[in-house]
């Protein structure tokens, strides 16, 4: 690890144990951090770190055929294979009581794991993330078939540039982004949703908008839909849409709160 990342990753490290003395309670909680499209568990680094330097217990599972799994990417790999994924994450490890935190795309995976698994989540979290609705994939079936014409071996969708994620060019982390994201399977965003024990309803949610959007010319489509509604926490991180890599310190703090 570069000299920068390790001063970083110790920053965000004594963030988190001066929070967790601030935390009267100090209980240790469970977290499952879901990254989103085109990314893996290692953009997570930061983040665990942080959570784990305030005494508490982090997993960072990598989708199928995403990240250090890329070479299990096949046109079979769609939303469900990446439910299972972190599903099996709570059965192998015998997780329990877990704070469930999904970015972007992963917006459409923890409501799913939640709606197999909910007597084993404690809160979700929702990271500048796509809302899943029953009924409906991702994308429209049209719009899938017409990506698909241009995807690579008609599937695979590449990652889009770092403007994208709302990660500068100059940023420090901009290089190690960049590295590691791997092409995401079309088949993941045009399955249908369908809940069977009514999805995440029920559960405390945390929805954290990053401000800094690429369109803010349009109205947030998200906050008119949650903001004030039960179950549901509005909270906002002024930066970009990977605030995990972009404000490290600051998601950190708010995860910390949660739950």
């Amino acid at each position: 690890m570069k000299r920068r990342d390790l001063m970083l990753a110790a920053g965000v490290a004594t963030m988190a144990g001066t929070a967790q003395a601030q935390d009267s309670a100090g209980k240790s909680k469970t977290y499952v951090l879901v990254h989103g499209a085109w990314h893996g568990g290692w953009c997570w680094r930061d983040i665990a770190a942080g959570l784990r330097a305030a005494g508490h217990t982090v997993f960072v599972p990598t989708l199928t055929g995403l990240g250090e799994r890329v070479h299990l990417m096949n046109k079979s790999v769609n939303l469900s294979t990446h439910v299972t994924d972190v599903v099996n994450v709570f059965e192998w490890e015998e997780l329990s009581d877990v704070v469930l935190v999904g970015h972007s795309y992963a917006g459409h995976v923890i409501p799913l794991v939640a709606d197999r698994i909910k007597s084993k989540i404690r809160h979700l979290v929702f990271l500048d993330a796509v809302l899943a609705q029953d009924g409906k994939p991702f994308i429209p079936q049209a719009v899938g078939e017409e990506r698909a014409k241009t995807a690579i071996e008609g599937y695979l969708q590449e990652p889009p540039g770092l403007d994208f994620f709302g990660v500068p060019a100059d940023h420090p982390l901009a290089a190690w982004v960049k590295r590691r994201l791997t092409n995401h399977p079309l088949t993941t965003l045009m399955e249908t949703v369908h809940y069977k024990n009514g999805g995440p309803a029920g559960l405390p949610k945390t929805y954290i908008r990053c401000l800094k959007r690429r369109d803010m010319s349009q109205p947030d489509p998200i906050e008119p839909t949650i903001k004030g509604k039960p179950e549901w926490t509005w909270l906002t991180l002024d930066t970009g849409h990977d605030a995990m890599i972009t404000a490290p310190k600051e998601l950190t703090t708010m995860l910390l709160a949660i739950g």
